[in-house]
């Protein structure tokens, strides 16, 4: 099965409610914080940048899909 890459191209509907930082840290490293989440958010209303570290090997990118109350990520 190919692997699947987490992107985010819908970024600028961003509101910054960090769910995906928060689900990213859970699932992938079983922990519950935003600190060493490979996907972060930085900005400030209205124009916020979503970050995802690439170097992290994400096993869960249809988890993160799901969970975003915009609809900002796909899978690839």
């Amino acid at each position: 099965m190919p692997k699947k890459y987490l992107v985010a191209p819908r970024s600028q509907k961003c509101i910054g409610c960090m769910l995906c930082v928060l689900a990213t840290s859970r699932y992938e490293k079983k922990k519950l914080g935003t600190k060493d989440s490979p996907i972060t958010i930085k900005g400030k209303p209205s124009a916020y940048k979503i970050q995802i570290d690439y170097g992290d090997d994400l096993k869960f990118p249809e988890k993160i899909v799901q969970i975003c109350p915009q609809n900002c990520f796909d899978t690839i």
